[in-house]
């Protein structure tokens, strides 16, 4: 058996593996849900079927959504974001 030491520093080292991982997992995770929400809004606006599109002219039309971003990282940059002010005599 090793050193109390050893011991320690060879927790100490899975700690931080434990860490690693799991902020890798979140970033995929994060990845996941930006990727859903992309798909969802391309399927919503494209045809549900690819034979509808090429056989001819679509019956019902496509329609798009508009809705919260899923994503904190997309919130987060939006809430930074200063928009340029304009005065009444600009227009």
């Amino acid at each position: 058996m090793g050193s109390l030491q050893e011991m320690e520093r060879l927790l100490h080292s899975k700690d931080d593996k434990i860490k690693e991982l799991q902020k890798l997992l979140e970033e995929k995770e994060e990845k996941i849900t930006q990727l859903k929400s992309k798909l969802d809004k391309f399927q919503s606006v494209l045809p549900q079927t690819q034979t509808n599109f090429i056989s001819g002219p679509r019956k019902r039309r496509a329609q798009g959504i508009s809705a919260e971003p899923q994503a904190l990282t997309c919130l987060q940059d939006f809430s930074k974001t200063e928009f340029r002010r304009y005065s009444k005599t600009q227009k």
